[in-house]
């Protein structure tokens, strides 16, 4: 008997702590359903960041301030990779990862030069384009399709 007690209270104290509870991770689809009229709408929230852009990162200390990119996908997941001029500008970095959670689209880069990882983090609203890059530069920019 003392042993089921014991057993019934790891159940609940692991239960109540959320290790059973399944998450859903940022490289998985990510499917938005919202009900319209008792109907169920899917709206792909990756589409809004596909594209490419070209961007203007203020006040970094090197020549390649303004870059283009293209943002694309492949199967389930997204793929950034750097377009015309930046090819140049893009081989002292490394695209590492793209993802997009709570709306924003964050590149993972890695800077071999200075042994160093950041994001670019984007908000994209419609063609306009505004963020971070390395929690310290500002980023401007558009986004064509």
């Amino acid at each position: 008997m003392r042993n089921k007690i014991i057993i019934l209270l790891l159940l609940l104290t692991f239960s109540s702590c959320s290790i059973f509870k399944t998450s859903q991770t940022l490289t998985e689809k990510k499917i938005n359903e919202t009900a319209t009229n008792d109907k169920v709408v899917s709206a792909d929230v990756y589409q809004k960041f596909l594209g490419d852009y070209n961007l203007e990162v203020i006040g970094i200390p090197t020549d390649y301030g303004s870059l283009t990119m293209k943002v694309s996908r492949d199967g389930d997941l997204l793929k950034t990779e750097y377009t015309g001029e930046s090819i140049e500008a893009g081989s002292s970095t490394v695209i590492k990862s793209t993802e997009v959670e709570d709306d924003i689209l964050f590149v993972e880069i890695f800077v071999p030069e200075y042994n160093i990882t950041g994001y670019y983090e984007l908000y994209v609203e419609g063609n306009e384009v505004t963020g971070y890059a390395f929690d310290r530069f500002d980023i401007v920019g558009t986004k064509s399709n």
